[in-house]
């Protein structure tokens, strides 16, 4: 009883003890229609061969047994699960072993050396303790006290004949009986196990979804953070900018002009390296999810162009953007980024010559290229730029070039969307690198994406009221806007945008309010309160979210979404362009 031994030592024993008490009564049903029928077919069969108050009295006490036992079982099974599982297969064993006792006084009292008897003893008794194993295997013991009192009179009786052939009887009577309990070992060894095991999967069922709970809960904790970081270690990066664009304006042909555009360079570093290091940590952490549109390739283009053009141009590179009227299926956002670390990487890259960005149709597809003449990638080293953290070309590890991730972060990209990238490059010749987009549908209108202002459009004694929480940036965009001729009223919150608009009476000509301001309040709700107090006003928004959700919650809105960081030519360019509004 190795196996049975072993399951007493489990830690589900108490749980095992449960279910071995549940089937013993749920097999119940079975076992008692097995003994009435058993009962009445001995009581016909043997009608004219014992004597009729004997046969009539045992019959009648089995169906009495079996009414006692069926009561007990309705009563068990009202219990559910709240039962004490000791007490009840105690029960249940002491109830079979009644039942033993009744059906092997059947082989003394109607034992009788004629073959019709002897015949239907043997069947019967036989059949009962065959068909017992089954329904009582589940607890061994209770087989035990069943099949020993029901075989073992029977037995005894023959031995009691003491002529060869009912000591052969008897003898095949108690090694049926014997094999049958060696049988119901197995039967129960193997469902002892069986329970053991389902109860463990039931537990580690429970631990893994507690596991992929607490997984879930911290990978949600990252996104958070890691849209809070975006958001957050923007704006610095943002006022940073803004004043150089100022000072730029102020120390045009000046001896500081160099010293300017070294801060410049540095800031703008800073801004890639710090786009880079949360898009990787983004995509480290599964925390970004597409949500692609229909819209024209043309809007990235003209994005990029205005962007690379003074990188490129500082460079003594040309870069040109081939025009095109396709739309592409994709997410706009996540397009972008793929195409900017190409078009950076190329600008890099490239000591001299030129860089030149297009696409072409394939079938229900657009493929977009980033032609450079630069250095060039060997075919060894192919499959190795698109892997973090690697510079072919940066041995010193000059931040200036980056960390290494751009392509890492493109390729990354491209696989989430869906989208084959392709590399063909030559050594000292350049390269080409390019993605294959969906072909989408026509579109006649491209919300997150701004005309470019024509140079007759001015901005000269506008009123803007600029809306954010950043002390800097407020401060940096009222500077840029003086110089540009406009009235600047800058606000933290629309409470205070209305406040001002109030005692001053003045009425924006355009509102620029940030997605994310104080106390859980959006740019789209202070846009809103302005404009059902002082009417309709062309207005933006401006974000350095990256969240999907929020960036969803902003362009469901209807106003114009910018991302940061917000230059002072995408500045002028937005103003221009809401102006410019019928």
């Amino acid at each position: 009883m190795t196996a049975a031994l072993n399951i007493s030592d489990d830690q589900y024993k108490p749980l095992i003890l449960k279910e071995q008490t549940r089937l013993l009564f749920e097999h119940l049903p079975f076992v008692l229609i097995g003994s009435l029928v058993s009962a009445t077919g001995v009581a016909v069969i043997l009608w004219n061969e014992v004597a009729h108050s004997v046969l009539l009295g045992w019959t009648a006490l089995v169906y009495l047994l079996c009414l006692a036992r069926w009561k007990i079982r309705q009563y068990f099974m009202r219990l559910g699960t709240d039962y004490d599982a000791n007490r009840w297969i105690h029960v249940a064993t002491a109830l079979t072993a009644l039942a033993g006792l009744l059906w092997g006084s059947m082989g003394v009292l109607f034992f009788e050396d004629t073959p019709l008897v002897l015949m239907t003893l043997v069947i019967v008794l036989g059949g009962m303790t065959a068909g017992a194993v089954s329904s009582h295997s589940c607890h061994l013991p209770a087989y035990i006290a069943f099949a020993v009192p029901a075989v073992s009179p029977f037995a005894l009786r023959c031995f009691a004949e003491l002529d060869g052939f009912h000591i052969v009887l008897g003898t095949l009577s108690l090694t049926f009986m014997l094999v049958n309990i060696l049988y119901g070992r197995n039967l129960q060894g193997n469902l002892l196990e069986t329970m053991r095991l389902r109860f463990q999967n039931a537990d580690l069922v429970v631990a893994l979804t507690h596991q992929k709970e607490a997984v879930e809960q911290a990978s949600l904790a990252k996104t958070r953070f890691l849209a809070a970081a975006s958001h957050d270690l923007r704006q610095p990066v943002q006022a940073i900018e803004l004043f150089v664009d100022v000072l730029d304006q102020d120390l045009k042909d000046t001896p500081a002009t160099v010293m300017l555009n070294r801060i410049r360079a540095a800031g703008r570093g800073l801004e890639t390296l710090l786009n880079a290091l949360l898009d990787f940590s983004k995509i480290d952490a599964a925390a970004i999810t597409p949500d692609k549109k229909h819209f024209p390739i043309q809007s990235i283009f003209d994005v990029l162009h205005t962007d690379f053009c003074a990188q490129a141009d500082r460079k003594g590179i040309s870069i040109r953007f081939v025009g095109s009227r396709l739309c592409v299926h994709s997410d706009p956002n996540l397009l972008e980024r793929i195409l900017r670390n190409f078009v950076s990487n190329a600008i890099k890259y490239t000591p001299a010559g030129s860089v030149l960005i297009g696409c072409r149709r394939q079938e229900s597809d657009v493929r977009i290229e980033v032609h450079d003449t630069g250095i060039g990638i060997p075919d060894k080293a192919r499959e190795k730029v698109f892997k973090e953290f690697v510079q072919l070309d940066n041995p010193e590890r000059d931040r200036e070039k980056g960390l290494g991730l751009g392509l890492y972060i493109a390729s990354s990209l491209a696989g989430l969307l869906g989208h084959p990238i392709r590399l063909n490059s030559t050594v000292g010749r350049g390269s080409v690198f390019s993605v294959t987009v969906p072909l989408g549908k026509t579109q006649t209108e491209t919300p997150d994406q701004l005309v470019q202002p024509s140079p007759n459009q001015g901005l000269r004694d506008k009123t803007v009221l600029f809306i954010d929480d950043d002390p800097n940036l407020r401060v940096g965009v009222a500077e840029m806007l003086e110089r540009w001729d406009c009235a600047a009223v800058t606000a933290e919150s629309a409470q205070e945008a209305l406040e001002l608009m109030q005692m001053s009476g003045f009425v924006p000509d355009v509102i620029v309010a940030d997605y994310r301001l104080r106390h859980d309040e959006t740019g789209v709700q202070a846009i809103k309160a302005i404009q059902a107090r002082w009417g309709t006003v062309p207005a933006a928004i401006l974000t350095g979210d990256t969240e999907p959700d929020r960036i969803r919650e902003a362009r469901s809105s209807g106003f114009p979404l910018v991302h940061k960081p917000l230059s002072a030519a995408k500045l002028r360019t937005l103003l221009t362009h809401l102006l410019g509004k019928p």
